[in-house]
């Protein structure tokens, strides 16, 4: 099932994502478009859990991780407040990760098929976009920041992770073709990509009343 009015930010860490949302986000209120932006893991309780755990805090395995993740996300989706109710109002939808995080990161990590299993039932959006860039700049961006790397920020699996992202997309873009999946080159210059973002967006349903 598609989500209409729903879009997803997709890549490895350091594609820049965040900068991206966070802009999107800026113009959606420019022109009052009305609009909820989120993210996974969440900031509720399993959510922050899931944190701990990115953190190195709490070592689970990768099984685990795609189980916490899906209830995380199950929340996320259906629970009060949640995207289900924001689309329902009348509302854009934009969340920085999804489903395909999972089976991206937790099927890097453990089971290959599990994370497909976890997340068979959530909904699609209705547009995706996928920031690709080569692993190791993408590290190179994440180690500037200083501070610490979390659990999957290690160049060797970012490297698994696009790989991953690289084999299931074009699965889905062919099994779900009502899902527009926009390939970014995360390598360009930070405002001809919201530039992209921006046009592909303004595309969407809720733009066209």
């Amino acid at each position: 099932m598609i989500l209409p009015n729903f879009c997803v930010f997709e890549g490895i860490d350091g594609t820049g994502t965040t900068t991206q949302i966070r802009e999107l986000e800026r113009r959606c209120r420019e022109v009052a478009i009305p609009s909820w932006f989120t993210c996974e893991p969440t900031n509720g309780e399993i959510g922050r859990l899931i944190r701990r755990a990115l953190s190195g805090e709490m070592p689970y395995s990768g099984d685990t991780m795609t189980r916490l993740f899906a209830a995380d996300r199950g929340e996320h989706v259906w629970g009060i407040g949640g995207i289900s109710d924001h689309l329902a109002a009348g509302e854009l939808v934009v969340t920085d990760r999804y489903f395909f995080s999972s089976i991206a990161y937790q099927g890097s990590a453990g089971d290959r098929d599990l994370p497909f299993a976890a997340n068979a039932g959530f909904p699609l959006p209705e547009l995706l976009f996928f920031f690709d860039l080569d692993p190791d700049r993408a590290m190179d961006r994440v180690e500037g920041r200083g501070g610490d790397l979390e659990i999957y920020e290690k160049r060797e699996f970012q490297k698994r992770v696009r790989d991953r992202y690289l084999e299931i997309l074009p699965l889905f873009a062919e099994n779900e073709p009502a899902m527009r999946v926009v390939t970014v080159d995360a390598s360009l210059p930070i405002g001809e990509i919201a530039e992209i973002i921006w046009s592909e967006t303004r595309k969407l349903p809720i733009f066209k009343r």
